[in-house]
């Protein structure tokens, strides 16, 4: 897989960084939240139970939270309201695609799409700003979460087996070094 992945990567346009055989984006090839276990809260509710520090509210039928506690590592800020928050994909799921999940079957671009290890609760707004950029492009404006994001992102990089741009592999370095 990694001799296709560079056979593809050295196809890349200069001027864009994408390569030309891509097959075109969408967000469904991912699929939805999942509900595993069944009990009709999906990964993004029962991700907003685990990262709560307080009691929480949920829906009558309990299966959506409504209200908690969340530190948003982005901004360093509290939020207690769910419709405050965006489940961000630390390594946005576009992103992804054109550095390699391209290649994936469904069911892993599911779990990656679902993978908590790549996932944070964070300000809707912010999340927004962020879109489908990596760490070379934005960062989070939380200086002291800096090295945290960029490393952790790494991570499930190389957990998923996805490539860096060779651009974005100096970029990197340069922020390792200026962060961490």
């Amino acid at each position: 897989m990694r001799v296709v992945l560079a056979i593809l990567f050295c196809s890349l346009t200069i001027g864009t960084g994408y390569a030309d055989t891509i097959p075109k984006y969408k967000r469904s090839y991912f699929g939805g939240w999942s509900d595993t276990d069944g009990d009709c809260q999906n990964t993004r509710h029962e991700l907003l139970q685990k990262l709560s520090t307080s009691s929480l509210t949920f829906t009558p039928n309990t299966c959506r939270v409504l209200r908690g506690r969340w530190l948003d590592p982005y901004t360093d800020r509290i939020f207690r309201d769910s419709s405050e928050v965006d489940i961000d994909h630390l390594v946005p799921l576009f992103y992804a695609w054109q550095r390699g999940a391209y290649l994936w079957n469904t069911s892993k671009r599911r779990r990656f799409a679902n993978d908590e290890r790549n996932l944070f609760a964070v300000q809707k707004s912010v999340n927004r700003e962020k879109s489908a950029m990596g760490p070379t492009e934005w960062l989070p404006p939380n200086v002291k979460f800096r090295c945290s994001y960029i490393t952790r992102f790494v991570r499930v990089m190389r957990i998923y087996e996805l490539q860096f741009f060779a651009r974005e592999k100096i970029g990197i370095r340069k922020l390792k070094e200026q962060y961490c």
